[in-house]
Formats: structure tokens, C-alpha cells, sequence
């Protein structure tokens, strides 16, 4: 199985949470997808909080493939979204970049986003 990772499992794993556990067994056990928006929103939480994200970059790199958009994505990007506007009250441009990274590549988001959780898709935390 193919399984996405969200800026939210990332941040769990590199803080060593509890939840970051439960990912690290994800990390060690499935395909990993890593879209290239959760490492915009990593990069910009690394600013802030001050942490080395060169160094979790290379981990990330090193440990899933990273998604971008191809055809099939930006084909199917404008009916995911208006569909997913009018079902998911708040959820943002970024949740629906990564809802439709794991449809377009068969594959399932590991996340603890409420936003995410009435879709198949989802594997929450």
C-alpha cells in the first residue's frame, strides 16, 4: 500500500511524539509519498521554529519518493476541489493538494487533520 504523508505525520515523526511512533512504524513497514506542498509547509514551520529542516529534508528525501503535479493531477485538481469545498466546511488548499495527491496515486494519507476524517482515504492518527 501507498501511503501519503502529511505535514502533520512528519511533524509527529520528527518530534518523537507518541504519534510519531505509530508513523515511524508506518515509515518502516509502506510505500511513502511525500507531497512536494507538505515540504513548503515543513520548511516554513522549520523557520519558525528554528529546527535544522536541511537536515529532516535528506531523511525525507532519503525515505519516500516526494509527489509533485503531473497531467492526471491537474486534470482531476478542479472537480476534488469544488466536490471537497462543498463536503468539508474549512478545509484549506493544501488538504485538497494532498487529498488528490492520494487519489490520483491510489494511495492513503496518514494524518490526525479532522479535516480528513470522513474519507476513505485517511489514516488517522
Amino acid at each position: 500500500m501507498k501511503l501519503i504523508f502529511d505535514t502533520y505525520a512528519w511533524m509527529e515523526y520528527f518530534e518523537g511524539s507518541e504519534k510519531g511512533k505509530i508513523v515511524r512504524k508506518y515509515l518502516e513497514d509502506y510505500e511513502v509519498l511525500t507531497p512536494s506542498v507538505v515540504l513548503l509547509e515543513l520548511s516554513y514551520k522549520a523557520d519558525e521554529e528554528k529546527w535544522d529542516f536541511k537536515k529532516h529534508l535528506s531523511f525525507i528525501k532519503l525515505n519516500s519518493r516526494i509527489i509533485g503535479f503531473n497531467d492526471d493531477f491537474i486534470l482531476s485538481f478542479g472537480k476534488v476541489y469544488n466536490d471537497t469545498k462543498k463536503k468539508v466546511k474549512g478545509i484549506g488548499f493544501t488538504d485538497i493538494i494532498i487529498l488528490t495527491s492520494a487519489l490520483v496515486n491510489e494511495a492513503k494519507i496518514l494524518t490526525g487533520d479532522h479535516h480528513f476524517s470522513s474519507f476513505s482515504e485517511a489514516v488517522l492518527l
